[in-house]
């Protein structure tokens, strides 16, 4: 049953994804959604729940509107075990998601939820969680992205076409879920109830590094050989470290830019190569500052596409008893 909603809430943020969602040039799915890369999610759940049967505090980093937040409460078997914090440094995103209202599209990874071609069992049971989380509710008359209204028209034109449905969060998710403003470099200061089990950074390091990668050979930005970007990843582990308990996880994006780090002036010339005129490292920073702990151990890796060719990354790392 779709609910009907009040449309004089005073709700006038834009989603932090869906603003995003749709470029206005390319009309291309530009950033965040709703189960954004499953198999990884999928498979940190798992671990979170398989070394923390009785629950434990989860930080979502880089948390934009909630949208990850939710995934993860949506896949959790005993949701009501976990307390999981969304956090974000946009005001705006942070009171977005605390107005509690989605929308789901077709441009994005999670059209699958609407178009009822559920493919995969993974795919079945992110829609039966997210179900139980949210509910279907009508257009809201407030904006919740921006979407061109040509696009839009498709639906009304052909009417076995789905192009968007509007959810709201459910008052039992809401008891499950903090969205907090607050910045990855402050983890140290975060104060929870219990041992934290896990901390989600997905594909927002670059912000920290100055590794724009996308920025740089699609754009024409200049790179920033100035930084020294293993003393920054170093920092961020080091505390990363000391916030998770024995067992837990840390878990990254599987964007290039995560992976891949341009060489600044601290990188020995051994450790570089000269790609399209851009200096980039050979050895990969991040595994080496996380092995470097002694007690940080891969468990789950994914292909990385970057430029012409794809490796394969570790995208969870677990911290052992050592």
């Amino acid at each position: 049953m779709i609910t009907a909603i009040n449309n004089n809430s005073p709700q006038s943020n834009i989603s932090f994804k869906s603003y995003y969602a749709c470029n206005p040039k390319t009309h291309l799915p530009a950033s965040s959604s709703f189960f954004g890369d499953l198999p990884t999610l999928k498979t940190a759940v798992s671990l979170i729940e398989k070394n923390f049967p009785n629950g434990t505090d989860i930080l979502v980093y880089a948390g934009s509107n909630g949208e990850e937040a939710i995934s993860i409460l949506s896949l959790l078997r005993k949701p009501d075990k976990f307390n999981i914090y969304s956090i974000d440094p946009f005001k705006n995103a942070i009171e977005y998601a605390k107005d509690g209202f989605f929308s789901v599209h077709w441009f994005a990874d999670d059209a699958f939820l609407i178009n009822n071609k559920l493919k995969t069992d993974a795919e079945k049971k992110a829609a039966k969680g997210f179900a139980k989380h949210l509910r279907e509710i009508e257009r809201p008359r407030f904006d919740l992205n921006n979407i061109p209204e040509e696009f839009r028209a498709l639906e009304r034109e052909n009417p076995y076409f789905t192009f968007e449905r509007f959810y709201q969060l459910k008052p039992f998710a809401r008891t499950r879920i903090q969205f907090i403003e607050g910045d990855i470099r402050d983890i140290g200061k975060f104060k929870t109830e219990r041992p934290v089990g896990a901390i989600f950074f997905r594909n927002a390091l670059y912000h920290l590094t100055d590794n724009d990668l996308v920025g740089i050979f699609n754009h024409g930005y200049k790179p920033n050989t100035e930084v020294n970007r293993y003393e920054i990843l170093r920092a961020l582990i080091n505390d990363v470290d000391k916030k998770l308990a024995p067992n837990g996880i840390f878990v990254l994006g599987n964007h290039a830019q995560e992976h891949f780090y341009v060489a600044d002036k601290y990188t020995p010339k051994t450790r570089q190569e000269n790609i399209r005129g851009i200096p980039i490292r050979l050895d990969p920073l991040l595994d080496t500052v996380l092995k470097e702990t002694g007690h940080f151990e891969s468990r789950y890796m994914q292909k990385v596409t970057f430029l012409n060719g794809s490796l394969e990354r570790p995208l969870i790392w677990q911290k052992t008893n050592s």
